[in-house]
């Protein structure tokens, strides 16, 4: 049987010290308010959710006119709202049924009037198709989800490569025919490595941010054609796009330099522009997507040869 003994006001068992524990952790009272969070230098997104032990998709979907569901729109000294619950911040509008926001977010009305922060009532809230809500009144969407508004490229065809003009000056006009791809790719970069998001569909960031210098070369993955080379408005700066003529295209986006115009053939291995920082980017990288027809936007982690 295992000796107990006393001393000097410590409990030891067999020779192990045990300390008496005059410390009480209390748990976290429930938070029902908005909170602000101003960006610090190095905070990402996803850093800034596990603080605040919060989805990474709720401190997009609680800041659309701040990020633009945009993972890269990030920058020191932004002020954020933080949500106290996983979900969406809805701004009321003239017109507005309650029915139907519940339904557009996936809830139903009672878990939005319910929410303690949200300082609604059964019993003044009124008729659920003209709610007694003033028009501007934000209110959380406890639960709730919404599609992403993606700002990405369009699938851009040689056939058809105007498509794009609505991201920026470098769409392309007409284009003939060009090589076709062999479907396997390679890397687009030296590193193989990530300095930034990963592909990550949950939080509409539908490429990969490798890791490298500015001025590194940048690498056609496989053969194709360029459908777009030039500005792009939604953050990606310095973009490059290349149809590969067999259901697939390429996109590299932050880039600092082209080596390419709308038009231009290109074969696997060709350096056909320079890492940079250009656009939404907290420093050099290069955003890389892979997109196929069959498919959809896929992870490049899958497809690119290692």
């Amino acid at each position: 049987m295992p000796e107990f003994v006393l001393a000097d006001d410590r409990l030891t068992h067999d020779g192990i010290i045990r300390l008496a524990l005059i410390h009480t952790n209390l748990p976290t009272h429930p938070r029902f308010e908005i909170t602000q969070y101003t960006i610090q230098q190095g905070d990402t997104v996803f850093g800034i959710a596990e603080k605040f032990n919060l989805q990474p998709q709720t401190i997009l979907w609680g800041n659309y006119d701040t990020l633009y569901d945009d993972l890269e729109r990030i920058t020191p000294g932004q002020v954020l709202n933080i949500l106290p619950v996983d979900g969406v911040l809805y701004e009321w509008h003239a017109g507005d049924g309650l029915d139907g926001v519940a339904t557009f977010f996936g809830v139903t009305p009672d878990e939005i009037i319910n929410f303690a922060g949200n300082n609604l009532s059964i019993d003044t809230i009124g008729d659920f198709a003209n709610p007694n809500i003033a028009p501007g009144t934000k209110l959380i969407v406890p639960g709730g989800t919404r599609e992403f508004i993606t700002w990405s490229a369009p699938r851009i065809t040689r056939d058809n490569p105007g498509v794009a003009k609505i991201y920026g000056a470098g769409f392309c006009g007409t284009i003939m025919d060009g090589p076709v791809g062999n479907g396997t790719f390679i890397w687009p970069s030296i590193e193989k490595f990530l300095s930034g998001y990963d592909y990550s569909p949950e939080t509409n960031h539908f490429g990969i941010d490798i890791a490298g210098q500015q001025g590194n070369a940048i690498y056609a993955v496989d053969n194709g054609v360029v459908v777009y080379a030039g500005w792009n408005d939604h953050g990606y700066g310095q973009v490059i796009v290349i149809d590969h003529g067999d259901g697939w295209q390429s996109l590299y986006a932050h880039l600092s330099a082209l080596n390419v115009v709308c038009g231009s053939y290109v074969y696997q291995g060709d350096v056909i522009g320079a890492m940079g920082t250009t656009g939404n980017s907290s420093g050099p990288h290069l955003h890389f997507e892979l997109r196929s027809d069959v498919y959809g936007k896929v992870n490049p982690w899958n497809f690119l040869s290692h």
